[in-house]
């Protein structure tokens, strides 16, 4: 049955292909949900559907709004339930929610991530909680957490918050192995499976906006 899924991008709701994938299937998540994004749209710093239906408002963002949005309680323990026993999540998450993490996400460790631009004068942060299925922490990996990006204003301009190849490629080697099936329920401009094919990985991804899905594609043509 999950052959059907594998190596795909999807259009559409991450909470409806979640449902339809079967319990135990994938090794790993990789999950990077709105959180925090503009609260007036602008398209530079909005994605393609518009401006942050919570309004910044934590609670909202996890437990949903009847007849706008089911939330991210949801996603994340159907995310929790195709995993593998043993399996991975990475879930990316805004600092200023830290003092909800205990309650929503049970186990984890913080993995974080000092991301440096190349030309830039200052570098900055960004963190992933990481667990087990079972939500058992993850440890980080004895190893440097300096992320070096470099500006790619084409991209940029086709998505407002690209993530770091690098960045991916750090998440997805240390928490899976050669062979395992990874997925992105949060495809966004498609960077967490370029790094799951660069790997070696089969990928399933998905995302909200048939525009940023193309983009996903593209890039994913050009990794050999």
């Amino acid at each position: 049955m999950l052959n059907q899924y594998l190596n795909k991008v999807f259009y559409g709701d991450a909470l409806h292909l979640l449902r339809g994938l079967p319990s135990h299937a994938v090794d790993g998540v990789f999950a990077d949900p709105m959180y925090g994004v503009a609260k007036n749209p602008k398209p530079r710093t909005t994605y393609d559907w518009g401006a942050d239906p919570f309004l910044g408002n934590p609670e909202k963002w996890w437990k949903g709004i009847p007849g706008v949005h089911s939330g991210h309680r949801r996603i994340y323990h159907e995310c929790l339930r195709v995993l593998k026993p043993g399996g991975k999540l990475a879930w990316a998450m805004g600092v200023k929610f830290r003092d909800y993490f205990p309650d929503w996400f049970g186990g984890y460790r913080i993995w974080s991530f000092c991301r440096y631009e190349k030309k830039s004068l200052n570098a900055f942060g960004h963190i992933w909680i990481v667990q087990t299925a079972d939500q058992h922490p993850v440890a980080f990996p004895d190893k440097d957490s300096l992320i070096v990006t470099r500006n790619d204003s084409e991209l940029r301009r086709l998505h407002p918050c690209p993530k770091a190849v690098a960045e991916m490629e750090f998440l997805v080697e240390n928490l899976s192995e050669p062979n395992d099936v990874i997925m992105d329920c949060f495809a966004g401009s498609g960077t967490t499976l370029v790094a799951a094919k660069r790997l070696r990985r089969n990928w399933i991804g998905c995302d909200l906006s048939r525009a940023y899905c193309r983009v996903t594609l593209s890039r994913l043509s050009q990794v050999k």
